[in-house]
């Protein structure tokens, strides 16, 4: 670790001791910019834990382990976000890894109590029109917007235009191979974050949906999910991804562990992005994308 990235995690443990959560991980935060450790990672994800900021908790444990997959006390703090969100199964799995690479009391004491627990139930709430008690009896009118011809351009957009084709130009056509295991596959995605998401959603569909559970094991994160989501609906709409294909892959990532996690911690906009693309499959796998994902043709 360089020494200013040093120097701002022991400053961040300082805040932690002094009990200052919140400038611990900003000063965390410096840190990981200047490089990336599962160690600082894990300091900041128990300051989330402390503020009961859970899902960014366990974004934080989710990258240490990508560094580390034998912290214990990163899998016991995983745990106990897991545990607060409701998925206590996948909970009891975090703490019985944690048994094993680093046994200690609190962790036995976890599972103890977890023992007889199960996990929260997933409660669909579809939207609903407004009743006529609580709509508005004031008459529309009606604003008149002057909108620019979308042939005149802003220097700033010009400009963008320019930056744009010389990023094109730099960087050139990016090939990405199929990975074959969760590091390779990570830093795919990292690398693809400064592209549309339909290169993101073309990658993913490239890889067969067999190997899904023992390729993303625990650590597949919501943003990467629903970086694919964004990426298939115009993918689907150009007719440039088979709609056979886009099931099968939704439908096999249910099987990756913590999927109901993943789910959970989705926004509106992805669901929203879910209902389009089961308009556009056939509607028997369309029901089943549906159920899986906990969504409603009124989220639309």
């Amino acid at each position: 670790m360089s020494a200013e990235a040093l120097k701002l995690k022991e400053e961040g443990n300082t805040c932690f001791r002094e009990k200052r959560y919140h400038k611990a991980i900003e000063l965390y935060t410096q840190s990981l910019q200047l490089e990336q450790s599962a160690t600082v990672l894990a300091n900041r994800a128990q300051s989330y834990l402390n503020l009961e900021e859970w899902a960014k908790a366990l974004m934080d444990c989710n990258r240490a382990l990508e560094l580390d997959s034998k912290m214990g006390k990163v899998l016991y703090r995983r745990a106990h976000a897991l545990e607060k969100v409701g998925l206590k199964a996948s909970a009891r799995k975090d703490l019985e890894r944690c048994l094993k690479v680093a046994p200690n009391s609190a962790a036995e004491t976890m599972l103890k109590n977890l023992a007889n627990q199960s996990d929260a139930e997933v409660i669909v709430v579809p939207c609903v029109e407004k009743g006529d008690e609580i709509r508005s009896d004031s008459e529309f009118v009606e604003i008149v917007i002057d909108l620019p011809r979308k042939d005149e351009k802003t220097d700033l957009e010009k400009v963008k235009e320019t930056n744009d084709e010389n990023l094109a130009e730099e960087h050139g056509p990016v090939h990405f191979a199929v990975p074959t295991s969760l590091r390779q596959f990570s830093k795919d995605y990292r690398e693809m974050e400064r592209l549309p998401p339909e290169n993101f959603a073309k990658y993913f569909l490239a890889i067969p949906t067999t190997i899904y559970p023992s390729l993303f094991g625990d650590l597949m994160e919501t943003e990467m999910l629903g970086r694919l989501i964004r990426g298939l609906v115009p993918l689907l709409a150009m007719g440039s991804a088979n709609p056979v294909e886009v099931s099968a892959c939704l439908l096999h990532l249910a099987e990756v562990p913590r999927f109901e996690l993943l789910v959970m911690l989705l926004g509106d906009d992805e669901k929203k992005e879910l209902v389009h693309i089961c308009q556009l499959l056939p509607e028997n796998e369309a029901i089943f994308i549906r159920e899986k994902y906990h969504i409603e043709e009124a989220e639309i």
